[in-house]
């Protein structure tokens, strides 16, 4: 794999697992009804199809790695600073490391790849 290419599979590998978000989301409306945490997932899958309906634009997934990984990568230090804020589980521990996770690699993969928008 070329270092040019990390960010396409960044945004690849992002999109299918916030797609996969889906099974969570059912599971979760399930058993709890309609919650805030619903509107978390709900973004999550959107994000997800809108990711993988850009599969193979450049144009799409190298900005898209800069907006992401700011995006998330703030929601984490929110959620660091903030931990369980106002009890929403997208402020708990684990998805405040997912957040983390998203954000700070999507950062990662385009400062390796030598992008233009580093």
């Amino acid at each position: 794999m070329k270092r040019e290419d990390l960010p396409k599979y960044y945004s690849r590998i992002i999109g299918i697992l916030f797609i996969l978000v889906t099974i969570s989301l059912l599971l979760d409306f399930i058993n709890f009804g309609h919650r805030p945490e619903t509107w978390h997932k709900i973004f999550h899958v959107v994000l997800g199809i809108i990711i993988v309906s850009n599969w193979n634009n450049k144009k799409f997934y190298n900005p898209f790695c800069i907006i992401n990984g700011i995006f998330f990568t703030f929601v984490a230090l929110f959620g660091w600073t903030f931990m369980n804020f106002a009890n929403l589980d997208a402020f708990n521990l684990v998805d405040t490391i997912l957040h983390s996770i998203v954000g700070l690699s999507g950062l990662i993969s385009l400062q390796i790849s030598n992008s233009k928008y580093f």
